[in-house]
Parts: structure tokens; C-alpha cells; sequence
């Protein structure tokens, strides 16, 4: 196990890929109801981390997306699930806006601070989610896809997407993100970025199939070498 002051690796019930579980932002952490790591991640993060329930399910991260300040969810969810997500981030004076797609947005959505990256299959909620946010969003894919949310990592330091992303896509990501954009994979060869990293501007923990090289590609890209 590898655990230092910036980064970890870990696997929930021994699946690497921990970037489902779980959203980082820089004043909180929100993770499915796995609390065997939830102390490692508030280390690596420096942020409080909330076990919330949506939906019964552990892979939280699929279904919502946001930043410090919102976080915004389709409206599949079930009232008790909002009070247990409004309750959790009032403490930290962040809202949650729901948006009347049944789509799962954490796998579509890819931000920061800065801004707002979505997929065609979005576009119509281009001009809400930049009203809710108060931040520019984009129209674009990722090597050609459409998930962001799983081909991409961003926090206000750096991005990391799908290894074949297009220049082009590249240009638009890092104008409305406002940071450097590199690639990589993760859990030894996946292209998929977001599935396997949980990340904010203090640190990050990545999927316990992560190589050393993988890693370090990792801090580069989030700006932590």
C-alpha cells in the first residue's frame, strides 16, 4: 500500500476503481457507504469526507457532479437521498441543484472551479448548468466519447484524460477548465482516468491497479510535482 502526504492507493471491497465511489472538491468529499477508507481519503484530500447513500448505490460518482460550492443531480433521486446530501453539505455552505435529466451526470460532467465541460447529450442544459454555476461550459467529447466524467480527472491544478484525446477537444477542455491538460491511463493500461482517481487541489488517491509510472503521470498532470 502506498500512502504519502499528497497521495494514496486504495480499492473499495476490492474494486480499483475508486473514482466511481466517490467526489472530491475542495471543501468536502462524498463517497457511497464505504467507511473503511473514508480516514485515508480525509488525509490525502484535507478535506471532511461524507458517506451518503443515493439511490442504494455505493457508486455515487456515476450519478452526481459538482464543485465546491454545487452539486448537481438528476431527478431519479429519491427525496430522502437530496435531505441526506442537502444535510451533508450545508455544513460547508454548498447546494444541490437537481436537473430534469434521468441521464447520470457525474459520468457525463468533467469540472473545476473554473468550469464546465459536457457531451452532446447535454447540450440542452448548457446555459442552466452555466446559470447554477455561475461558470463557462463547453460543448465537447473525449477521444471521440462521450462519458467526461470517467475519461477525465480535473481539479483547479491540472486535468488527466483518455490517452487519445483529439487536439482539438484538448484546446476546448483546457480554455473552459483553465489548466494544463495531459494524458494517461490508470490501473495498469485503462484509459479511463476518472474511474480509477479521486482527486482535489491537496492530493488524490488512485485504484490500487495503478503502477508506479501511472502515478507519477498522475501527480504531473494534477500538478503535484
Amino acid at each position: 500500500m502506498i500512502f504519502m502526504s499528497f497521495y494514496t492507493q486504495l480499492d473499495f471491497h476490492g474494486d480499483p476503481n475508486i473514482g466511481l465511489y466517490g467526489l472530491a472538491t475542495e471543501r468536502f468529499c462524498l463517497l457511497g457507504p464505504e467507511t473503511e477508507s473514508a480516514k485515508k481519503l480525509e488525509e490525502v484530500l484535507k478535506v471532511p469526507v461524507h458517506n451518503v447513500h443515493v439511490l442504494h448505490l455505493e457508486l455515487i460518482h456515476i450519478l452526481i457532479a459538482g464543485n465546491a460550492r454545487v452539486v448537481v443531480v438528476p431527478d431519479i433521486l429519491l427525496e430522502r437521498d437530496l435531505a441526506a446530501l442537502e444535510h451533508a453539505l450545508s455544513r460547508h455552505r454548498a447546494t444541490v441543484h437537481v436537473i430534469d435529466t434521468e441521464q447520470a451526470l457525474g459520468n457525463l460532467v468533467l469540472m473545476n472551479e473554473n468550469g464546465i465541460a459536457i457531451p452532446p447529450a447535454l447540450r440542452k442544459h448548457q446555459r442552466e448548468l452555466e446559470k447554477i454555476f455561475g461558470l463557462p461550459c463547453k460543448v465537447t467529447t473525449i477521444a471521440g466519447m462521450t462519458p467526461l466524467g470517467t475519461l477525465g480527472v480535473a481539479t483547479n491544478k491540472g486535468c488527466l484524460v483518455h490517452p487519445q484525446v483529439k487536439d482539438d477537444e484538448a484546446k476546448a477542455l483546457e480554455s473552459v477548465l483553465g489548466v494544463p491538460l495531459d494524458i494517461g491511463t490508470v490501473n495498469f493500461g485503462s484509459p479511463y482516468p476518472g474511474s480509477a482517481v479521486i482527486a482535489n487541489s491537496n492530493g488524490f488517491a488512485a485504484g490500487t491497479g495503478t503502477s508506479g509510472p501511472e502515478m507519477g503521470r498522475i501527480a504531473e498532470a494534477l500538478g503535484f510535482e
